[in-house]
């Protein structure tokens, strides 16, 4: 197997993060183990670089390597400078400034950030008084809070903020990211053609674009049935599952054929696909027809032999039927025990390499249904968020310097050093299974931490300057390649990163599925946001509440459909839909 260097700790990091040190003030909570130890010896040298840039390869973190050259890093300033940064600290409790990744930072940049970190409730309310008492820092880092394009836009009218785009020809990788990803671009460019700040751009290819569906193998084994393509097989399978002893443990009445929970990980939308339904969304799921009008599914006739079909489902007990108020930490406790034959991925808590052994996922795509797909269809969410990670002020003294610190987050070595810092400072590559995996292990037990997320939580300030992503050189450069068969060479302490985004990417690949675009992410102007906000809270809760009652019976499909639709116009859908079909005309004449 060819050996290429692979990043683990990144992804391992999203289910993770409930693990890391609770609670998030500012920035005085006191000096971490690693820091205390070793930020003071790599500060020292940061204000005697003149101008050559350094680099930290240390075996461990803390060994000096002064006078080593780093051909990666750009020097961004001959003499540091210092940049104020605020933002929300999310789920770890790190002061940023004491982490090596600042350090760093200082020592091959020449940029020295003084941060302020909230916890995320004070957040919100500290943005407004920043704003309204004129004392914005620098740079507003928001990964874990991020901001909305109008609220923006907004503080751009009134004059807070940097307009990136005057910058652009010292820009060259975000340039170019713009050109590669033009539908990014148009998230980032408002009607004026400047750019007040950066959403997130995800790199990673197919195997991180869309949610993963896993049904057992082993299951189908043990009540003798192949795996299921169109939704009659579906209905078929599932009705051996709840008949039938399915996971072999002697009682034929504890297994759940199908797991659903109220969160964001719903098991239908592959049965959505198969009626024909483009979407990632589980209610208010836009649609465009061939004539370029805006609509939403949920009001179509694909939409209402869905949800027949569901209560179909359900009224059998092929459902759990708390579905709909189960939530997302539930169902990994029923993979594990077993207890669960086709439910969404749900990443290393309920997907072990052990449980794969016994479960013998595999990646679940789409179904075929007559009249409405006839090829297997899936919908990628797409590589942008709508929503802003980073701004800068308009008055800072250094606007040339952040814009190219924003440039160099994104390159490969950028982008890197925002989730998982510098390799010999705070990772070490190992050998995984012929793959260079980054992992914060061994530097995370020198510095005296038993649990190597905890250690990155304080190391890195996470949720910084996490703005793009690439595939080169982590997991998922090996993940869109791999086939089905290779995963079971993959070893057990990646195997949950492996589950989670090889068994979508391989399963699309395996099926020669058809690839269906989603409704592109529009903007709407400060006025259409304020009407827009009110109309989708009360029509997306009333959608929410018809389905649930539609699927579980409450509600009966066929005699209640007019009304349903009668009270969607009275809540004001229309009105909803011709916002949209503005802002979408906007979005198609750019």
């Amino acid at each position: 197997m060819k050996k290429r260097r692979q990043i683990l700790c990144t992804f391992l990091s999203i289910a993770m993060a409930g693990t890391l040190l609770a609670g998030c003030g500012g920035t005085e909570g006191g000096v971490d183990k690693v820091a205390e130890n070793q930020q003071s010896t790599l500060s020292s040298e940061n204000t005697e670089n003149s101008g050559i840039t350094e680099n930290t390869e240390s075996s461990s973190a803390g060994e000096s390597t002064e006078g080593q050259e780093d051909s990666e890093s750009p020097r961004i300033s001959d003499e540091v400078i210092t940049l104020t940064v605020a933002g929300p600290s999310g789920a770890t409790a790190s002061d940023w400034n004491s982490t090596l990744q600042f350090a760093e930072y200082e020592k091959r940049l020449g940029l020295k950030f003084d941060a302020t970190t909230y916890s995320n409730e004070q957040w919100s309310s500290r943005v407004t008084l920043m704003m309204a008492s004129d004392e914005m820092p620098d740079i507003l880092s928001l990964t874990s809070q991020t901001m909305t394009r109008g609220d923006v836009q907004k503080y751009a009218n009134d004059g807070y903020l940097l307009d990136f785009s005057q910058y652009l020809d010292i820009m060259p990788n975000v340039k170019k990211a713009m050109e590669d990803n033009p539908d990014w671009a148009k998230t980032i460019t408002f009607d004026d053609g400047k750019i007040y700040g950066f959403t997130y751009l995800n790199n990673y290819g197919i195997s991180n674009y869309y949610h993963y569906y896993l049904l057992s193998q082993a299951w189908l084994d043990n009540v003798g049935m192949d795996r299921p393509e169109t939704l009659d097989d579906l209905y078929n399978v599932l009705k051996a599952f709840k008949e039938q002893d399915a996971n072999g443990n002697g009682n034929p009445d504890d297994e759940i054929p199908m797991g659903m929970s109220s969160g964001r990980r719903r098991t239908e939308l592959p049965i959505k696909w198969a009626f024909g339904m483009n979407t990632t969304d589980y209610v208010l799921a836009y649609m465009v027809d061939e004539a370029g009008n805006v609509g939403i599914w949920d009001t179509t006739e694909n939409n209402k032999e869905f949800l027949k079909y569901m209560n179909k489902l359900y009224s059998e007990g092929l459902i759990n039927q708390d579905a709909f108020i189960m939530d997302d930490t539930e169902l990994p406790n029923l993979m594990v025990n077993n207890q669960v034959g086709y439910c969404a991925g749900y990443g290393p808590a309920g997907n072990t390499k052990e449980l794969q052994e016994k479960m013998q996922w595999y990646g679940v795509v789409g179904f075929i249904q007559d009249g409405y797909n006839t090829t297997k269809s899936a919908v990628l969410e797409g590589n942008y968020s709508a929503d802003f990670r980073l701004i800068a002020n308009a008055e800072t003294e250094y606007p040339e310097e952040i814009a190219k610190f924003v440039d160099y987050l994104f390159t490969e070595e950028g982008s890197l050093s925002a989730s998982n810092g510098y390799e010999g400072v705070t990772f070490k590559y190992v050998d995984v299974d012929g793959y260079q995996i980054a992992d914060h292990t061994e530097l995370a037990n020198e510095a005296g931490y038993d649990n190597a997320e905890e250690y990155r939580g304080k190391v890195i300030a996470i949720n910084a300057f996490d703005l793009c992503s690439f595939p080169q050189g982590t997991i998922y450069d090996m993940l869109n390649n791999i086939d089905m068969a290779e995963l079971t060479d993959i070893d057990s302490d990646c195997w949950a990163v492996a589950t989670v985004n090889a068994t979508r990417a391989a399963a699309i690949r395996a099926d020669d599925v058809t690839i269906m675009d989603r409704f592109p992410i529009l903007f709407y102007t400060e006025e259409e946001t304020s009407e827009r906000t009110i109309l989708v809270t009360d029509i997306r809760n009333y959608l929410e509440t018809a389905k649930a009652q539609f699927i579980t019976g409450e509600m009966d499909i066929d005699t209640s459909w007019d009304s349903y639709i009668e009270k969607l116009n009275e809540m004001g859908l229309e009105r909803l839909l011709e916002i949209d079909q503005a802002a979408y005309d906007r979005y198609m004449s750019e």
